[in-house]
């Protein structure tokens, strides 16, 4: 099995500038002794390209403006003839004012100072500083455009008709990443892999002053999930990028990335600073090894514009802090902590019902090769803001249920292990080196096409969170495809959605190897758990169960507990592919007779219950067939 590690990171910078120049009229009561004269302060704009925001080259309908004016010869923590006057961006690129402001009457002039996005209590009276922060998730658009700063200073304005012209600065850092394949890798699997990275460690809250045009009083450190989505660009990946807060660089800083399910590190390259108005590229060098342990990183650091390399570093260690926010959760619910080549732990995103009713990340010791559900930790109560997180969750295997003793903490960040294996919330020692691999169910009977299948865990069930997707039963035998229900055992497959008749199932084994088909007991449980109420186990769209394929959409669905049924349908015997978009059916097989349940279970667009129907069987034939859901056998 191949593994990856980051191989070689270097890092160039760039300076990028904003020009605008806005038009409005406005008026203000002055609050000095100098006169509001009856010139309007005209301002015009022209939006020039800028790489912060989601539009790349244009201020977008909505975003604001605040502009500051001051009698030249004040600062801005003095008396203020302009205070935090709002402008709004319209669609066409125009700013709409608050209200009109005029020029002083006489000689006096003006300076201006002006930022965005705006904020109603940037700079409080007497002041010059103003509270700045970014948000730790970038990969929502409104979030990035949101997180850049910029400042315009314009001094000595005097009175006229002519425009004011205001030339923005980025005032935070842009970092761009890009991934340069190894030699043997093939750059469009990567592509297919949507590696997902994040910066630890940063500061993402600061006051910037005005006066000195610095940044301090930095705190709320935090993980940084990255905005924009790979594409493919002079042979390597590129689209991912950063906005920070420009701050001192230490050894603390460093970038995770899931990639196929495993998480590796990335220190940050030798630079003592991220500047200001400043644009960075990292590129990361990505190989395949046959080694269990993450390699990694040598890096470069060198100037956008002076293109001077500054000195290499190595790597010393692999994972030690796990960074929960790395963890996308889409290969699997569920990633499995090594240490040494040995299981230690895993974390899980589920659904906690009861007085919870919260998605949460929660981690699992491994005992002899076995989750220890009795002694787990919620890491992240999702649902709530309360500081309640970092408690015990004790599992009742036999009743499928839980008792939380709250934690006291606010949502749990990241994650160390001492060297005994043991989940710490903070590192008071030497953290254990790690590795984490997205926990799947890996279907290797036909050696032609290996599945992995993602794995969900409902209450104390880990269940494949995808249907069966076999051609051939668990000996290597080959099913053979179908397209009448006859009697003869096979499948049938229209794209990706696969059904099986009875009688495949009662042929051979079919179930991936340490896992089963569920009996209707099985069903039960998972319907207690969510108490009856399967829209928390339905995603997609569903549409009410008719003849009609367009028939009105069904009752809504949340998915909560990320099981995913999808209304893939049936195979009938009148009508083939029969009830897309609309039901889902799944065989129950009865351990008792060693034969497919006298029931099986439905979901419809029109129900938020589970349904039990007969399997309906006409003589020897089934008269349908249905998909296959499996679950970890005990």
């Amino acid at each position: 099995m191949k593994h990856h590690f980051i191989k070689r990171a270097s890092i160039w910078t760039s300076t990028s500038i904003l020009v605008l120049f806005t038009a409005c009229v406005n008026q203000i009561e002055s609050e000095t002794d100098i006169k509001e004269g009856n010139i309007p302060i005209n301002f015009s704009i022209k939006i020039k390209e800028t790489a912060t925001k989601v539009s790349e080259n244009a201020f977008e309908a909505g975003d604001e403006v605040g502009v500051y004016g001051i009698l030249t010869g004040n600062q801005i923590n003095d008396e203020r003839y302009i205070d935090n006057l709002l402008l709004k961006c319209t669609t066409g690129n125009n700013l709409i004012p608050e209200k009109p402001v005029f020029y002083p009457e006489g000689d006096a002039t003006l300076d201006f100072i002006a930022y965005h996005p705006y904020q109603p209590n940037a700079i409080s009276p007497n002041s010059s500083t103003i509270p700045i922060s970014i948000h730790s998730d970038q990969s929502n658009s409104s979030n990035r455009s949101s997180s850049d700063f910029m400042t315009a200073v314009t001094e000595k304005v005097s009175n006229s008709n002519s425009s004011v012209s205001l030339e923005f600065h980025h005032r935070l850092t842009k970092l761009k990443i890009s991934l340069l394949p190894g030699e043997n890798e093939d750059i469009d699997e990567m592509l297919a892999a949507n590696p997902r990275i994040i910066a630890s460690n940063f500061y993402t809250q600061a006051n910037y002053d005005f006066t000195t045009e610095e940044f301090s009083q930095f705190d709320h450190i935090a993980d940084i999930i990255s905005a924009g989505e790979w594409k493919k660009t002079e042979g390597k990946l590129s689209g991912k990028e950063f906005i920070f807060i420009p701050q001192d660089i230490d050894n603390t800083q460093s970038f995770q990335m899931e990639w196929n399910g495993r998480i590796y590190t990335c220190p940050m390259p030798p630079i003592d600073r991220l500047e200001s108005n400043k644009q960075y590229e990292l590129e990361i060098n990505a190989e395949e090894t046959e080694s269990l342990e993450l390699e990694g990183v040598v890096a470069t650091i060198k100037d956008w514009e002076d293109g001077i390399p500054l000195e290499n570093v190595e790597n010393e260690y692999t994972n030690q802090a796990l960074h929960l926010s790395v963890l996308s959760f889409e290969p699997s619910n569920i990633y499995r902590i090594y240490m040494k080549g040995r299981e230690v732990a895993e974390i899980c995103k589920e659904y906690l019902t009861g007085d919870l009713n919260s998605t949460a990340i929660t981690a699992y010791p491994i005992r002899n090769g076995m989750p220890d559900l009795t002694q787990g930790t919620v890491l992240q109560l999702l649902e709530t803001t309360e500081n309640i997180n970092g408690g015990t969750i004790n599992w009742n295997l036999e009743e499928n249920t839980f008792t939380y003793e709250e934690g006291s903490l606010p949502i749990i960040r990241q994650i160390y292990f001492d060297e005994t294996g043991t989940l710490q919330i903070k590192s008071s020692t030497p953290p254990a080196s790690i590795n984490v691999v997205a926990y799947t169910l890996r279907d290797m009977r036909d050696v032609t096409e290996i599945i992995n299948y993602p794995i969900v865990k409902v209450g104390t069930q880990y269940w494949m969170r995808e249907n069966l997707r076999a051609t051939s039963y668990a000996n290597g035998t080959y099913i053979e495809p179908q397209e009448k229900l006859d009697g003869t055992a096979g499948y049938f497959n229209t794209g990706d959605i696969y059904f099986y008749n009875g009688e495949a199932l009662e042929a051979g084994e079919i179930s991936p190897e340490g896992w089963q088909l569920p009996t209707a007991k099985d069903w039960q449980t998972l319907s207690k758990y969510v108490n009856k109420d399967a829209s928390l186990l339905k995603g997609g769209e569903w549409r009410i169960l008719s003849s009609d394929p367009n028939s009105e959409i069904g009752n809504p669905v949340s998915n909560l507990t990320m099981f995913s049924i999808l209304p893939l349908g049936q195979w009938s015997h009148s009508g083939g592919h029969v009830n897309l978009n609309q039901a889902a059916g799944f065989w129950t097989w009865d351990y008792e007779t060693n034969s497919i349940a006298k029931e099986t279970i439905f979901f419809s667009g029109q129900s938020d219950e589970m349904q039990i129907a007969s399997t309906q069987a006409s003589g020897q034939n089934f008269s349908k067939a249905l998909s296959v859901r499996c679950l970890k056998r005990e």
